[in-house]
């Protein structure tokens, strides 16, 4: 189903007029096409007609998945029967598994040997650093001698040269290697750690809609369609400098205030003439200002989410990961004839095929295009036909050529001469698929999504529930008669009494009501006959969910549960590696846009004075640096097994040496899922709070008036004082006693 082309950014984002770049438009085509681009041009067409005819079945499948997510069924159930979306509940859940918060990007460097000498052994270091100190000792030794020995530099004499120890050469080249090797690797750190403040600013900025809102509803994509696509873009708005734009509008403001005051003192002719001349260099002021060379304004990446039918790849491609095979890759945009002339400069006329906002060609009548009518409901009366306005552009990648073509169907000649992509990445075409349920087969390219591998569960657990409805609807109670025991009016009081309350009938009260009036035997409703309990063991086996994950009460025992919720898990992990596997290939080809077209003055504006931004090849970029996803960062982390499991390593690690206490509380409040900001708590070489309590402690006096300092034999450990042992005083208010003799 296509969207409307205004919220297209949100959903797929094509580029509109106000995003595209000046080098993105082409020059307005008044030459007429030459032969040879109408052949490559209609050559180019049929290519992408024959691939979305081969491609047709499984797209056809893809809008049949939408309406079963969205609705619980297909279009041959009706909407009156009983329906209950367990499908669409499976793919909020998953959704919710699977992506809970924006990844954490990581910039690594290519592994590399960075020392020319040094083997990275501290020993070998360890001994150079000795030889250079033993040559420096040697050097202040002679130098030391020279200067106590007033006749030992003769006049033209130089001083002797110091004994160098064995080695000093060698100890002298292993050093500067390794100084030059750790520069090396802490401009690499820093370079990594702007590339991963830039990329987090990029998410955080998307517009309109937030980058995690896009991603869940691309996970939501393929796991209802089988597929979802991110494409990377860059955009680089010029424009005035602020504050040129500033003087600018109020040179304007000053003009039109200088008009109305000419045009109201039109009599007198001194002023007049004054505000004409006045009025006259403000317009040259403002000509002049409106001639400043524009510069950039805003600059960044932009992440679109194509839908699922609207990328068409190579009938050849073999794998949708990478699109392995693929020679050539289309993507779809509507757009009315005035964006079109807007973005490049192309005026159409009535020169192409009307498409309505569905998607549907406007004269075509085949089911191929009925899928919006399957979902919507439409105001057309029937037998007339909705007029379009629509032209359909295909953005065709040819990976051959190395070129990217702009086509308007029904349009001859190109709507843009053929240029390498905008951005660049090693795969040449910046789109990423996105599968879950992949699988090996030759004779199609899509994988079975999660909805094509629920529908017959939902099928049958939608006639299972409809089947007992009418159940119970045949078995309500219902009574017969005899014709003529009851008047009219008595069966019109029997069949509307409320209840409890008493009717009187025109019958003989000598007759038993009961043989008036017989109950029709009705069979009951069997529980058994409609029972979901193997269709629900049926969806744990095919998607790996249980009744549990879908909120619904599990009759099993815990340990069945349990059993059930760990499998689950398991299926859960598979995913998330998919998916991390998916954004890192997409955060690798960002930061290789971002280090080719960010300026430094952009990137100093967005992370700050500190920033590093080297000027590179495409090739360096590539082999240098590489943006990649922390492993489960997308996912809710189980919090208590992590605390847990901290608790257990924390009396380990806290006993080794050399173990940072800053680290140890980042970790700790990262497993807490703690938001606090160690920076400002920090102070380098203060002592932790314990240590400063401990220091804190008085002084102590006497040992013997200090209970810490008694030992195990109390107040009499000191030594005994004259005439009695220590701490052997008498009572208080008695005699003490001499001692014996």
């Amino acid at each position: 189903m296509f969207d409307d082309p205004q919220t297209a950014l949100a959903d797929e984002a094509p580029p509109t007029a106000a995003e595209v770049t000046p080098e993105q438009v082409g020059p307005a085509k008044e030459q007429a096409p030459t032969e040879q681009e109408l052949a490559l041009q209609r050559r180019i067409s049929k290519t992408i007609r024959e691939d979305k005819r081969h491609f047709k079945k499984a797209f056809e499948q893809m809008r049949s998945d939408m309406r079963v997510a969205m609705r619980g069924h297909d279009k041959d159930w009706s909407d009156d029967k009983y329906k209950a979306n367990i499908t669409g509940r499976h793919v909020k859940a998953k959704t919710a598994a699977l992506y809970a918060k924006n990844p954490k990007a990581v910039a690594r460097r290519a592994d590399k040997i960075d020392f020319k000498l040094w083997n990275e052994d501290q020993q070998s270091l360890l001994m150079a650093f000795q030889t250079m100190q033993a040559a420096q000792q040697a050097a202040q030794m002679s130098q030391a001698q020279a200067a106590g020995d007033p006749n030992a530099l003769a006049a033209g004499a130089t001083a002797p040269e110091p004994q160098l120890p064995p080695g000093f050469a060698e100890a002298q080249a292993l050093i500067q290697d390794f100084q030059e090797g750790m520069a090396a690797r802490m401009q690499a750190q820093r370079i990594a750690k702007t590339l991963e403040k830039l990329f987090a600013h990029a998410i955080k900025e998307q517009q309109p809609l937030g980058f995690k809102e896009s991603m869940k509803q691309t996970v939501r994509r393929a796991c209802t369609t089988g597929v979802g696509y991110v494409k990377l873009c860059y955009q680089r708005q010029m424009g005035p400098s602020p504050s040129v734009e500033y003087r600018l509008n109020d040179s304007r403001v000053r003009l039109e205030h200088l008009k109305a005051l000419i045009e109201a003192q039109q009599g007198d002719e001194g002023s007049v003439a004054d505000l004409e001349a006045e009025a006259a260099e403000i317009e040259a002021m403002v000509e002049s200002l409106s001639a400043e060379p524009e510069i950039v304004t805003s600059e960044g990446l932009v992440f679109d989410f194509p839908q699922s039918t609207r990328v068409i790849p190579d009938r050849l491609c073999r794998s949708l990961e990478g699109f392995v095979g693929a020679r050539h890759l289309t993507l779809e945009y509507l757009y009315t004839p005035e964006e079109v002339k807007e973005i490049f400069g192309v005026d159409l006329g009535k020169k192409f095929k009307p498409y309505l906002a569905s998607g549907k060609l406007a004269d075509d009548t085949s089911e191929s295009y009925q899928h919006q009518s399957d979902m919507l409901d439409s105001d057309e009366p029937a037998g007339e036909q909705p007029k379009g306005d629509l032209c359909l552009v295909w953005e065709y990648f040819d990976k051959a050529a190395g070129l990217v073509y702009y086509v308007c169907d029904g349009h001859e000649g190109f709507l843009k001469p053929p240029a390498a992509p905008d951005v660049y990445v090693d795969q040449f075409w910046p789109v990423w698929a996105l599968t879950f349920n992949a699988v090996e087969s030759e004779d199609e390219l899509f994988p079975p999504s999660d909805v094509a591998l629920l529908r017959d569960i939902q099928k049958e657990y939608n006639r299972s529930r409809d089947g007992k409805r009418e159940h119970r609807r045949a078995a309500r109670p219902r009574w017969v008669f005899s014709k003529g025991s009851f008047t009219d009016e008595d069966l019109s009081w029997l069949g509307t009494a409320p209840a409890f309350s008493a009717t009187g009938l025109n019958i003989d009260p000598t007759k038993d009501i009961k043989t008036q009036l017989q109950a029709v035997p009705v069979p009951g409703v069997d529980p058994n006959l409609y029972d979901v309990g193997e269709i629900m063991a049926d969806l744990q086996y095919v998607v790996g969910n249980s009744t549990a994950g879908l909120g619904a009460p599990q009759k099993g025992t815990a340990t069945a549960n349990s059993i059930a919720a760990g499998a689950n898990a398991t299926a859960d992990q598979s995913a998330v590696d998919d998916l991390d596997n998916f954004l890192t290939a997409i955060v690798r080809g960002a930061g290789q846009i971002l280090m080719r077209e960010m300026s430094e003055e952009t990137v100093v504006k967005v992370v700050g004075p500190g920033a590093v931004w080297p000027e590179m090849t495409l090739q360096e970029i590539a082999d240098e640096l590489s943006l990649e996803i922390e492993a489960g960062s997308t996912g809710k982390p189980n919090q208590a097994v992590e605390i847990a499991n901290w608790e257990k390593m924390l009396p380990f690690i806290m006993q080794m040496q050399g173990i940072s206490p800053q680290w140890l509380a980042r970790e700790t409040l990262r497993r807490l899922d703690d938001r606090m900001d160690l920076t400002d708590a920090l102070v380098d070489s203060l002592p932790s709070i314990v240590a400063q309590n401990r220091q804190a402690q008085a002084a102590p006096g006497d040992p013997n008036a200090q209970p810490d300092a008694q030992g195990h034999n109390g107040a009499a450990n000191g030594p005994a004082a004259p005439g009695g042992p220590a701490g052997r005083g008498a009572p208080m208010g008695a005699q003490s006693k001499a001692p014996p003799v």
